[in-house]
């Protein structure tokens, strides 16, 4: 087995950027940071989210080859160790959870003739078979919550001067902290944050390398482009990023919600939202 065709693509409108991807021998990732629902900053980084998103690249890049563990004991050992580093910030246990950062994160782990892949929350990852099939691994629940938001916002032609916090309307920002207490809680929805019992909640799964052609994996940013915006279609999408680039996709996105300031086409939380996608063609022999 080996990997040909490797990409990589992340870009930001804001001055700090909360995704990451990385790659280690085996594995490849992206994150996707959430910022908390409150004034809660703690870390020693512009931010508690950018603090948490790059201890978690650091990490993987670190332990993820560890094939002694499964990516879930990695990950669980994983937050056991960033609670540790934050508590010589604040107390983890004090924090609610509004207080959190928290982060959706999909990862892929290469072995000899098996791809593991664990993902929380909505990266998602797409896998394309040898008799061209692709099978999406995503966590659709924290989308499904956010729909209520972006359908006011999408309604609401007088929201630029009622934003009273992170770019949300009071309204909005009501809503959005209800969906967050929801956070790894039942009938919410599972992320990446500090709590060690969510990691096995995550989807998890395990296939042959031998029946797959390439992987994608991208920040719900990204996958905008085929199931948000609707610009492409799902199969156009993992043609284009092999045949061309995946820099192609991600400026369709940005010229489209460049001529939608004013959100009268495309349905989104907000202008612009961070992007990034890795992807990788697979020889296996």
């Amino acid at each position: 087995m080996k990997i040909k065709n490797y990409q990589s693509v992340t870009q930001t409108y804001k001055e700090h950027n909360e995704d990451r991807f990385g790659a280690s021998n085996y594995g490849f990732w992206v994150i996707d940071g959430a910022l908390p629902l409150s004034h809660a900053h703690h870390t020693d980084s512009c931010s508690d989210v950018v603090w948490m998103v790059t201890w978690w690249n650091d990490y993987l890049g670190k332990y993820l080859d560890d094939f002694n563990r499964t990516i879930v004991e990695i990950m669980e050992e994983g937050v056991d160790q960033i609670n540790q580093e934050f508590n010589r910030f604040y107390d983890v246990d004090k924090l609610t959870k509004l207080d959190r950062a928290s982060a959706s994160i999909a990862i892929v782990r290469l072995n000899d003739s098996t791809l593991e892949t664990l993902v929380l929350g909505d990266v998602e990852v797409n896998l394309e078979t040898c008799n061209g099939d692709i099978i999406t691994i995503v966590d659709d629940s924290m989308s499904e919550m956010d729909n209520q938001v972006i359908n006011m916002i999408f309604d609401n032609p007088e929201r630029s001067g009622q934003v009273v916090f992170n770019g949300y309307t009071h309204e909005e920002l009501e809503i959005l902290r209800y969906n967050r207490m929801t956070m790894n809680e039942p009938g919410g929805y599972t992320v990446l944050e500090h709590d060690r019992a969510a990691i096995k909640n995550g989807i998890y799964k395990c296939l042959s390398l031998s029946d797959l052609k390439s992987v994608l994996i991208m920040s719900d940013g990204y996958s905008a482009v085929y199931n948000k915006y609707e610009l492409m279609s799902q199969e156009v999408l993992m043609t284009t990023w092999k045949t061309q680039s995946l820099e192609i996709p991600l400026n369709i996105i940005r010229q489209a919600e460049s001529e939608d300031l004013d959100f009268n086409t495309y349905k989104r939380l907000r202008k612009h939202d961070d992007a990034t996608a890795v992807g990788f063609e697979i020889v296996y022999k």
